[in-house]
């Protein structure tokens, strides 16, 4: 093999994209926040490069129709967008001591 052919990449698949872009979504949801992480390449509806914190409800139920016809699991992405959008519900209000 030439050199030059080692050091072209390689075309990622639909499937390997979807995968890198859960794990994106997983470690920046343990780091705290998963809203900053851009939507791959391969989605549909004009979904490709928004920030996962600006997708509606019904975008992210197209990402998950997305995962099942990769043959991956929809639920994983409903729920880190889930658990996203509960840790950013309103502030509590301080509680007041009493002295």
């Amino acid at each position: 093999m030439a050199d030059d052919q080692r050091l072209v990449p390689r075309a990622l698949g639909p499937e390997e994209l979807w995968d890198r872009f859960i794990d994106a979504l997983d470690r920046a949801g343990q780091a705290g926040n998963p809203a900053g992480v851009l939507v791959p390449a391969f989605a549909t509806k004009g979904l490709a490069g928004r920030r996962f914190g600006d997708l509606s409800q019904e975008d992210v139920k197209e990402l998950a129709r997305v995962a099942s016809a990769l043959a991956r699991r929809g639920d994983t992405v409903l729920g880190i967008w889930n658990d996203m959008r509960q840790r950013s519900g309103p502030a509590k209000p301080p509680r007041h001591r009493r002295r």
